[in-house]
Order: structure tokens, then C-alpha cells, then sequence
């Protein structure tokens, strides 16, 4: 019974296979204006990326100074706590 319908189904699909049309000249200037409008559109991702990574990596900097300084405050306080009033004295920058 299965194989029966398998080869129905191959015997189906072979005449829609035999009518596949060639692509027409209108069909091709489509397909290749589309594959153009991808590659504009893939360069304006592509620009905008790279604007975005130069952003991304000065906030990283900017996040491990922040997080430098905020180590070093915690050490501080947690020096003042301890009796060591020197580290009690605020630091300037």
C-alpha cells in the first residue's frame, strides 16, 4: 500500500515537473534588481554594524572604569570601617 502510493505521488509529480517554464527576460531583470536591492540593503546593515561595534567598545571602556572605580570606593569604605581612617578621607579624582 505504501509503496503503491509512493510511486503514485512520483508518477503525480512528474508531469509539473516536465511544465516548469524557463525564466522569461522580465522574470531575470526582477530576480537580478532584487539580488541588487539585497546587496544596497546588506551595506547599510553592514555600515551600520560597524558604527554600532565602535559604540559598543567605548561603552565597554567606559564600563570598566566604572567598574575600577567602584571596586576601589568598596575597598575604601570597607578600609574606613575597619579603623584605617586615613582611607575615610575623600579622594579626588
Amino acid at each position: 500500500m505504501v509503496r503503491s502510493l509512493l510511486i503514485l505521488s512520483a508518477v503525480i509529480a512528474l508531469p509539473t515537473a516536465a511544465h516548469a517554464q524557463e525564466e522569461d527576460a522580465e522574470h531575470r531583470a526582477d530576480r537580478l534588481r532584487t539580488i541588487e536591492l539585497n546587496r544596497r540593503a546588506q551595506s547599510v546593515v553592514d555600515k551600520r554594524d560597524g558604527s554600532n561595534a565602535d559604540v559598543r567598545e567605548t561603552n565597554r571602556r567606559a564600563m570598566e572604569r566604572y567598574e575600577r572605580k567602584r571596586a576601589e570606593w568598596h575597598r575604601q569604605v570597607a578600609a574606613c570601617r575597619a579603623g584605617d581612617y586615613d582611607a575615610c578621607a575623600p579622594r579626588g579624582e
